[in-house]
């Protein structure tokens, strides 16, 4: 139901209806159909959806989460603790609660040392679960290496600015490769496991290896050898770093 302020004056024409479900029955019922984005996937996101393309209402279709300026101040402060700048840098996430759906650390190193010669930083973030991955990182890469930097369970609002001000992400599936996109940041999302459908990168892209066992939804380690992930090679997914937009302005002003 719509609130009064909300309503607008119907299109003119005939009268129209639209239905996303698809049934055989749907083209004597419905003027058309519609098919949401996956990423949709709930019910109080698609119900806007349909209406807005219906021309009734105009909301904005896909997820955002808000950066505000103590946010952002407060990423500002971590990066100056760490000598990065804004927009010089890539987010790691090597977790992801399961092991089955981590990428080999040696792999993110790869990636993380070529990112360096481009004159870029890594800033590899996780939570307490993430820990043996971020380890497993830093012995493959050498976390003395000058442009590497590691933290721990950052504040909600401070992880939420870090990745604002980031040129991009790296992230296994996982939490905080949405909160990448819901922020603005694009992402490269690497998949296993894990439904690739559903959970797809509406702000970036993936990547997955062709296996036909995928997506087998296994996280609890019953995966013999988790080739879905072990064949990902670090150039395809740099391939895909190197087609990601560079942001026009990837410097936010302060407070902005």
């Amino acid at each position: 139901r719509l609130s009064p302020g909300s309503r607008s004056p119907p299109p003119p024409g005939p009268r129209r209806q639209a239905s996303w479900i698809h049934r055989r029955l749907d083209r004597h019922l419905y003027t058309r159909t519609v098919s949401p984005p996956v990423q949709l996937a709930l019910t109080r996101d698609r119900i806007p959806y349909l209406v807005g393309r219906l021309g009734s209402l105009k909301l904005p279709h896909l997820p955002r989460l808000s950066v505000g300026s103590p946010d952002l101040e407060a990423a500002r402060r971590l990066l100056s603790e760490e000598g990065l700048l804004e927009g010089r840098y890539w987010i790691f996430f090597c977790g992801s609660g399961a092991r089955t759906k981590n990428w080999p650390a040696d792999r993110f190193a790869e990636i993380a040392r070529r990112l360096l010669e481009e004159g870029l930083h890594v800033l590899c973030l996780g939570g307490r679960a993430d820990r043996e991955a971020q380890e497993a990182f830093g012995a493959a890469v050498g976390t003395t290496r000058p442009g590497i930097h590691t933290r721990n369970e950052l504040p909600w609002g401070t992880l939420k600015g870090v990745c604002r001000l980031a040129r991009g992400i790296l992230s296994n599936d996982s939490g905080p490769a949405h909160l990448a996109q819901a922020v603005g940041t694009p992402s490269v999302v690497l998949f296993g496991p894990g439904d690739h459908v559903s959970y797809a990168p509406f702000l970036g892209t993936f990547v997955k290896a062709d296996l036909a066992c995928q997506p087998c939804q296994s996280f609890a380690g019953l995966c013999p050898d988790n080739q879905c992930m072990k064949l990902i090679s670090a150039d395809a997914v740099w391939e895909e770093i190197r087609r990601l937009p560079v942001p026009a302005s990837p410097v936010l002003p302060p407070g902005g």
